[in-house]
């Protein structure tokens, strides 16, 4: 039997995947797609220089094309999803867990059932079942908040797509990571970084979470307000730069450095996104955040979808606070060291990115200015644990100077 997954962009139908027998699975474009004008784009990727599409992809043999592989969950977040679809998705199979998950991914790609063609038991066995996919390695689910005399936060079951939300749950392991990321974000927010709404919220809060959902951790959940899902649950499409570059998510630390990403971000959106995309570089260096492999920068398609823009900030917490030899997820003037981080090496970056130098360096001035100036009197750092807080400022302190010559370590008051 040939299984097959009509893929959709909003409301338009842009192709459809179909699984042979020997589990090959094989992306093909629909014609009506290929003669639009100007069709909304589901990735960079799948496009020429002059963003007209490029020939079918070959198909892949047990694993989706990389596109549609990055819109899965990875590691325990996928494993608990699989759990939880036991009866329709056999372990580690990429297609089975699209076809459970397809209505509700990432972004405004949906992935659904062909007409008139059989598809097995993953759309029928998955009713009454979380259907979301959320990329990623962290426990995080996609929630709804309940408004009125019961509230509370709940999962979207079957095939809706009401998730405003994630759920980040705290880890058992390192203590703070909500409060951490929470701290980070409200700081970026503080910088003038698009940033979305977000709160610290009590587990007691969830109702009816799946236990196999559920984290023995304590502590409070992150809540993040999903910038993919508009105010009225519209789809706003985005992808990662795994799947711009065309990489599966196991090559999302080893694909590309950071001038590859500026370079697109540069072409495809314009100098100033390339500019805060050095902030954002430069925020990370500074607050020791040796996470932001390629899966944690993305674009996003507004509107008509045809256009390409930064997406706001997420996933940004300091890992050196729980990991004191990490280093940068991607290398940058062909070094991931923190400490290496000189002016010299931004110098580097900038040449192969096809960046001013001048606006590079200054972009990274006044991350360090503005930190120092907001981060040791910011409201949130007081819901950071005082050893996690405590070894953040120290590598604050740190790499000031390192990232600015001109920074004197004076400048940077005590708490």
């Amino acid at each position: 039997m040939t299984d097959t997954l009509d893929i959709w962009l909003g409301g338009i139908k842009v192709g459809r995947i179909v699984r042979t027998p020997g589990e090959y699975n094989a992306l093909s474009f629909d014609e009506g797609y290929r003669r639009m004008a100007r069709p909304p784009i589901l990735s960079l990727s799948f496009l020429r220089p002059d963003f007209t599409l490029r020939r079918d992809p070959r198909p892949t043999a047990r694993t989706l094309p990389p596109f549609f592989a990055n819109l899965l969950p990875e590691d325990k977040l996928r494993e608990a999803m699989e759990r939880h679809h036991s009866q329709a998705v056999r372990p580690g199979n990429d297609f089975d867990l699209l076809a459970a998950l397809g209505p509700d991914l990432p972004g405004a790609v949906r992935a659904l059932p062909a007409d008139g063609l059989p598809i097995p038991s993953p759309a029928s066995a998955a009713s009454g079942k979380a259907r979301f996919s959320l990329a990623g390695v962290q426990m995080k689910l996609s929630v709804m908040k309940n408004h009125g005399k019961e509230g509370g936060i709940t999962l979207p079951v079957g095939d809706t797509d009401d998730g405003r939300y994630i759920a980040k749950f705290p880890s058992l392991t390192h203590v703070g990571l909500s409060e951490n990321e929470f701290a980070m974000l409200a700081l970026s927010e503080a910088l003038g970084m698009d940033v979305p709404e977000r709160e610290l919220v009590d587990k007691a809060e969830f109702d009816g979470v799946p236990p196999e959902f559920n984290t023995l951790s304590t502590g409070r959940v992150l809540l993040v307000r999903r910038f993919d899902r508009g105010a009225a649950g519209e789809r706003v499409h985005m992808e990662d730069f795994c799947q711009i570059f065309g990489q599966p998510p196991s090559e999302k630390y080893a694909a590309a450095a950071s001038h590859d990403v500026a370079a697109v971000i540069g072409r495809a959106v314009s100098l100033d996104a390339a500019i805060e995309y050095v902030k954002r570089l430069a925020f990370a260096a500074l607050t020791g955040n040796g996470d932001m492999h390629l899966k944690n920068w993305s674009l996003t398609y507004p509107g008509a979808g045809t256009t390409p823009a930064l997406a706001p900030v997420y996933d940004v917490l300091s890992t050196v606070a729980y990991l004191p030899g990490d280093d940068l997820a991607l290398s940058l003037g062909g070094t991931r060291s923190f400490k290496a981080l000189t002016k010299d090496r931004w110098e580097n970056f900038a040449s192969r990115a096809a960046l001013p130098r001048g606006a590079v360096h200054s972009a990274v001035a006044s991350v360090v200015a503005q930190v120092n100036e907001i981060w040791w009197t910011l409201p949130e750092r007081d819901v950071v644990p005082n050893d996690v807080l405590a070894r953040i400022d120290d590598h604050v302190r740190m790499m000031s100077p390192i990232l600015d010559s001109s920074f004197s370590p004076a400048s940077s008051p005590e708490p």
